[in-house]
């Protein structure tokens, strides 16, 4: 697929939050653009297959923490298309949301997937005042991952799409490698490090190996799957079907369709399956997830413990681990678990539902103290050349004192 990124010549881009979110603590800290649903986020998909920067309307609570990641991206006054954050913007959601004319939306059960629309209406919208397009056409097909299973329900399709704009970019190189099974494309960025004896699998998609990423000798990967900027993928890791490893993760042990958004690590021996990691997570060696039922039965969840529960329609799903959690090594992990935010879990056999800043130890269910929180975070994120600006600290106080509150 070529790509011409000059090919959008309509008003500016903006990427919006719905008045609803539903990624549970996963959205505490980002706003859904910037939601890592295949190998891209939305900011980065939308720049790939369009050539433009979109502008950005986060929902209220994570409006400063999106501001201090990009200063320039407010919306402008005017006239704009908007789209949902949450938009895996497939072909051909892609070519209906470039044909809409002023006033007109693309809905998705109710929800607004995409709107030709002004700044001033958006705005509104986001902050749950107003509605978007005075007509609207509803789409058949899901366009939304709105929530992590429907997410992980839209992975195939998603990474397969977001794969095929990457090799489009970066073109045919691979260094010479080819994949030793399978005839899908392999695209190995000039600067990426392939040690000897890694196997990559091509025979059901795509693989990319981005910038800077280094895949130590033995480890295995099935396509499609991404490892992107920076990234490590360990000696013997199995990299299974539809694994998107983020920027500067570093991953071993079994994973096979789990999305690790950036800054995590999974370095040990251990599996993880159909399941969204967060940022500045850290598991253990040993720690174990289920994404599997030993009844085969339909998995339910709890995002939040404040939440009512949920089903999620699959049979595989693990659940997600929010940003800044830690995970004690040999956890054993429930299927269709939650981790929230901040948390701290080093007892063997965690419940499903682990609220932000909760302190876990075999003898104890405490709460994370904020000075403990705060040194460790700034020593994690020391290592890999970062630090949390003001408006991050903010919003993690608040969160923090919202628990405390409880």
């Amino acid at each position: 697929m070529q790509v011409d990124r000059s090919m959008w010549r309509g008003p500016a881009v903006a990427l919006f939050d719905a008045p609803v979110r539903g990624m549970g603590p996963l959205d505490d800290l980002r706003s859904s653009g910037e939601h890592r649903l295949g190998a891209l986020t939305a900011l980065e998909r939308i720049n790939l297959a369009w050539g433009v920067e979109p502008s950005i309307v986060a929902a209220p609570a994570v409006h400063g923490v999106v501001r201090e990641r990009f200063p320039t991206g407010d919306v402008v006054d005017g006239e704009l298309v908007a789209i949902h954050g949450c938009c895996t913007f497939l072909p051909a959601v892609r070519r209906m949301i470039g044909d809409l004319s002023p006033g007109e939306a693309i809905t998705q059960g109710g929800a607004v997937v995409a709107a030709r629309c002004t700044a001033q209406e958006l705005r509104d919208h986001v902050h749950g005042g107003g509605s978007l397009g005075s007509r609207s056409t509803e789409l058949d097909d899901r366009a939304l991952a709105s929530t992590p299973w429907t997410t992980l329900d839209l992975l195939p399709s998603t990474l397969a799409s977001d794969l095929e704009l990457l090799i489009a970019r970066g073109g045919s190189c691979s260094g010479g490698r080819r994949a030793d099974l399978g005839d899908h494309p392999v695209q190995i960025a000039p600067s990426a490090r392939v040690c000897p004896g890694v196997i990559l699998d091509a025979s059901h998609g795509a693989i990319v190996i981005a910038d800077g990423a280094t895949i130590r000798p033995g480890a295995i990967l099935v396509g499609p799957c991404a490892v992107l900027a920076g990234a490590w993928v360990a000696e013997r890791a199995v990299i299974k079907a539809n694994t998107v490893i983020g920027p500067r993760c570093k991953v071993g042990g079994e994973v096979g369709s789990v999305i690790f958004h950036g800054n995590s690590n999974k370095v040990h021996d251990g599996h993880l399956g159909d399941c969204l990691v967060g940022e500045w997570v850290n598991i253990g060696a040993g720690a174990t997830g289920s994404n599997l039922l030993n009844t085969y039965g339909e998995v339910a969840t709890r995002l939040e413990a404040s939440s009512s529960v949920e089903r999620t329609g699959r049979i595989f799903y693990g659940g997600i681990v929010a940003d800044h959690a830690k995970v004690g090594i040999m956890a054993a992990i429930t299927t269709g678990s939650s981790f929230g935010t901040g948390a701290m879990i080093a007892c063997d056999r965690p419940p499903a539902c682990v609220d932000r800043f909760a302190w876990l130890t075999p003898e104890r269910m405490a709460r994370y103290r904020w000075d403990r929180f705060e040194q460790t975070m700034r020593a994690v994120m020391a290592r890999r050349g970062a630090e949390p600006g003001p408006a991050l600290l903010g919003r993690l106080r608040e969160l923090h004192a919202a628990g405390e509150a409880r």
